[in-house]
């Protein structure tokens, strides 16, 4: 019965692996990826934007990039999604492996359940999830005693795959912490950290060398932009994943007082307040709690699930059969959701030729990254959320347009812009239809609306 209920959720999370593609993000990697395929090379400098044109580029999750672009190359965006519902199943069914030391079927499904819930947001094909599962893979080596040689390949792929790899030695770390604590004085708990951190040294042998390894301090270095990110910021829990994750915390610390070690504390201590400090470490800290609340919650609820029947034959069957049916509806629809991007004023553009080549357009981030995706390295966009790339002057600039700073005028002046596409209620928005250099020459007011701006003088046919 555990194995079916654990099924399951690796069924789920393959129906939410598979949702149409909205994340922006996602829209750069899988454009660098089929930029790899074709160039066949990584590229190091900036190919999209005419702001940073030529600026250094560490592609950090270079790997991710080059599989969603072996994906996009054999299926297109339906190939995008189904690796993404791959990795999101294999997660949970890491999640759902986790939580055996609760022994009964009602903890263990409470636990996996609220990592689930909490992570759904976070659970979209990006190189994140792939960090994700690498870390459940390092849980379930470290819990289960497994040889902890396995996390060498684990932090090699890690290292190339997503920029979170420093977490899963805080992680060790704090395991190895806790039970020193418990009172373990032998070298054992410290063994998968040392092999790990054996791993991430490794990591610097691939096509772009020891950049890897520095490039999450090199990131931290760029906060005073980052803050302006909502994922870097601290969660406010006005969302539900962060109040869904603040559950989670009420009873991890139950579980803790059922029964204490420092072994469970310490990685919650210290998660959890990573967590707080920014959004983006929510669902780690999540996957890193379970271990601790397993053990704490063992043994409540009765069954556990080794029950043996014909019914869990069938029952594995009709989730299966559901999976099946639900895979097959969402990907008969579009590969793509871009119903919160401006397409007519994209198109608009499009039809009078003032995208690519040496066009001048400023335009948000995402939908920089949306122009990435389909026009490649003929998209030449003003910013997109690549912020551990841009020049801090660039970013600065952005950050500019996107509050409706003082300077705005500035800005567009600097950078040479032309044609300016943005979304009406903001403040940028108010503030072009009052200049006198500015021509509003295009609107959308479905949604919360977008409009294109010319510059008097400087764009062409601009009235």
């Amino acid at each position: 019965m555990a194995a079916v209920v654990g099924l399951g959720f690796a069924l789920g999370g393959f129906c939410l692996g598979i949702r149409s593609i909205g994340d922006n993000s996602l829209f750069t990697h899988i454009a660098t990826g089929r930029l790899i395929l074709d160039q066949g090379s990584i590229p190091s400098s900036d190919p999209y934007s005419f702001t940073a044109a030529g600026a250094p580029w560490v592609v950090q999750s270079w790997l991710a990039d080059l599989t969603y672009g072996v994906a996009d190359r054999i299926a297109g965006g339906n190939g995008v999604r189904v690796l993404g519902g791959l990795l999101v199943g294999a997660l949970l069914a890491l999640v759902w492996r986790l939580t055996r030391p609760a022994k009964t079927l009602v903890a263990r499904i409470v636990l996996a359940a609220l990592v689930t819930l909490t992570g759904i947001a976070f659970f979209a094909p990006r190189p994140l999830v792939f960090g994700l599962v690498l870390l459940g893979v390092t849980m379930v080596v470290v819990t289960e005693g497994r040889d902890p040689r396995w996390l060498i390949p684990v932090m090699w792929l890690w290292v190339n795959l997503h920029g979170s790899f420093p977490l899963a030695l805080v992680a060790l770390g704090c395991l190895a912490l806790g039970s020193r604590f418990d009172g373990d004085r032998t070298r054992e708990p410290w063994r998968p950290l040392l092999w790990a951190s054996l791993g991430v040294a490794l990591g610097a042998i691939s096509p772009l060398g020891p950049k890897l390894l520095v490039f999450p301090v090199d990131l931290l270095g760029k906060m005073e932009i980052l803050q302006n990110v909502v994922e870097w910021k601290s969660p406010d829990f006005a969302t539900s994943y962060a109040r869904l994750f603040l559950l989670q915390v009420v009873v991890a610390v139950l579980a803790l007082v059922r029964r204490p070690t420092y072994r469970a504390a310490v990685p919650l201590v210290v998660f959890v307040a990573a967590a707080l400090l920014g959004a983006r470490n929510i669902p780690i800290a999540s996957i890193v709690m379970v271990p601790g609340m397993a053990l704490g919650l063992a043994g409540l609820g009765g069954m556990d699930g080794r029950e043996r029947g014909p019914a869990t034959g069938v029952v594995a069957g009709v989730l299966v059969a559901a999976a099946l049916v639900v895979a097959s509806s969402s990907l008969s629809r579009p590969a793509y959701d871009l119903a919160t991007y401006p397409m007519g004023a994209l198109d608009w553009l499009d039809q009078r030729g003032l995208l690519g080549g040496d066009n001048r357009v400023a335009t948000t981030d995402a939908t920089g990254n949306l122009l990435e995706l389909q026009r490649g390295t003929d998209a030449k966009v003003f910013f997109d959320d690549r912020y551990d790339m841009y020049p801090l002057d660039v970013s600065r600039d952005y950050v500019v347009l996107n509050r409706g700073g003082e300077s705005w005028q500035e800005v567009l002046d600097r950078r040479g812009v032309e044609h300016l596409l943005w979304p009406t209620s903001s403040a940028l928005g108010s503030l072009v239809k009052l200049s006198p250099d500015w021509s509003i020459v295009y609107t959308d007011d479905e949604g919360d609306g977008v409009f294109v701006a010319c510059r008097r003088g400087v764009a062409p046919d601009c009235p």
